[in-house]
């Protein structure tokens, strides 16, 4: 094991045992606290997560190829710093949901409940998300939520091109891993960086596209709503959409 996923698995261990949740057969040396608590995989075996991870460059500059599983890929990249947000951050915030979901909603970045927290959409607007995936018929566990960048970006901002681009790996890598059904992009800048294109998110949203054979459906960002709430029944069409074709299981429009 190179010395990288030893000091994750440090990590790992200590924040697991501070938890109270003790993994059978995970005999690590405690380094210093995690800086990046894996809040959506805690109950996957570390053991397992460790020997996946092994052989898989991680540390500062992460490198490809990619850890083939979710909670190992996690421990390659906790100790990022590829972009000047991974000085800055409490948490690196990986993702949150069930990893087997068919149904996936792309934000834009963590605020600052997300970087407290390491956990994605925790402030107003994550309430409000919870809201929006109750009435679709789902839980927020039985889905999954990731954002375009798992640092937080300077207050008020959203992530630089640069930003961007040092996370686009790790973002393609986790939503490969997922393999969901259908991803929702949340807002104008999770819409034209997964998608590209500059077309304007009010002519976007609402019809179906596709992302590396990926069902695709554009929606305004649940902060959005909370700014212009004439936005919601717009949102709960397309989220009406979404969730009837994940039913019928129907290839969408």
């Amino acid at each position: 094991m190179n010395e990288s996923i030893a000091a994750v698995a440090g990590r790992l261990a200590a924040w697991t045992e501070a938890q109270g949740r003790q993994l059978p057969g995970a005999r690590v040396r405690l380094s210093r606290p995690l800086d990046a608590p894996p809040v959506a995989l805690a109950a996957q075996p570390l053991a397992a997560a460790l020997a996946a991870a092994e052989g898989y460059r991680g540390g500062p500059q992460p490198q490809a190829p990619y850890a083939p599983e979710l909670m190992a890929f996690l421990a390659q990249i906790s100790q990022c710093q590829a972009c000047p947000l991974g000085a800055k951050r409490r948490h690196l915030v990986y993702g949150d949901g069930n990893p087997h979901a068919e149904l996936v909603f792309l934000g834009d970045a963590p605020g600052r409940e997300e970087d407290a927290s390491g956990k994605p959409f925790m402030d107003e607007a994550g309430q409000l998300l919870d809201r929006i995936v109750a009435a679709m018929g789902y839980k927020r566990g039985q889905v999954y939520l990731l954002n375009l960048v798992k640092c937080r970006p300077a207050a008020g901002h959203e992530p630089a091109a640069a930003e961007l681009d040092a996370c686009r790996p790790y973002l393609e890598h986790q939503l490969g891993l997922l393999q969901p059904k259908v991803i929702v992009t949340l807002g104008s800048l999770a819409t034209r960086s997964l998608l590209g294109g500059a077309q304007p998110l009010a002519e976007r949203r609402g019809h179906w596209t596709a992302w590396k054979g990926i069902r695709v459906m554009p929606t305004w960002h649940p902060a959005d709503l909370l700014k212009d709430p004439g936005l919601k029944r717009p949102v709960w069409e397309d989220m009406r959409v979404v969730a009837q074709s994940l039913q019928s299981g129907g290839a969408g429009a």
